[in-house]
């Protein structure tokens, strides 16, 4: 029984179920299962509301622009509401929301390490489980980084606001995320090259 519930088996019980939940039709269905989900998501969380609570405010916010961008369409006499649209956005967001907490439940309490290690046990192809590895790894890393700018903001004071100047700082702070990641990524090809790997 315990062998079931190993890291490698619980990354294809996620990868299965999301597989299962894309192909759901029911907004219904899926409102039910994200209800259910969620419940049991609290539950194991509730040492931490407030950081649950952020992560999930976090992912929301994509599912914000999917309703601003599904939920109109333009016609000859103007922009107005699209009904398959929204349906649409209904079905992404719940969908979407539902693998997120899949994950989250059945990812509970596994570290980058015992993921690498569970990813390395998956029956796939070396190479791919190496670009996995570094995947995990360099995702870590700008966690990391991104953490540390946080920080680094707080302690100079930074309070965001609905201002030029807040939406400046944020620009400033993905700009250099995305700077880093390019670095690291040329860097890592590099790495790869002079070891020989090639897809």
């Amino acid at each position: 029984m315990k062998t079931l519930f190993s890291p490698h088996y619980r990354l294809m019980y996620a990868f299965l179920f999301s597989i299962t939940i894309s192909s759901i039709q029911s907004v219904n269905l899926l409102l039910i299962l994200t209800a259910c989900m969620a419940v049991c998501v609290v539950f194991l969380h509730s040492h931490q509301p407030k950081h649950l609570l952020k992560r999930w405010l976090k992912l929301n916010l994509f599912s914000l622009l999917i309703w601003l961008t599904l939920s109109w369409k333009i016609e000859p006499h103007g922009i107005v509401l699209n009904p398959l649209g929204i349906t649409q956005a209904t079905l992404i967001s719940l969908r979407m929301n539902l693998i997120v907490l899949s994950i989250w439940l059945l990812l509970h309490h596994i570290t980058d390490t015992l993921l690498v290690q569970a990813i390395a046990k998956l029956p796939l192809p070396k190479k791919l489980i190496h670009l996995f590895v570094l995947s995990i790894r360099y995702i870590s890393l700008l966690g990391e980084l991104n953490d540390k700018m946080e920080m680094a903001m707080k302690a100079r004071g930074f309070q965001p606001q609905c201002n030029r100047f807040t939406l400046k700082v944020y620009a400033q702070r993905v700009a250099l995320l995305l700077i880093h990641a390019m670095v690291k990524a040329e860097k890592a090809e590099q790495a790869m090259k002079a070891r020989g790997f090639y897809i």
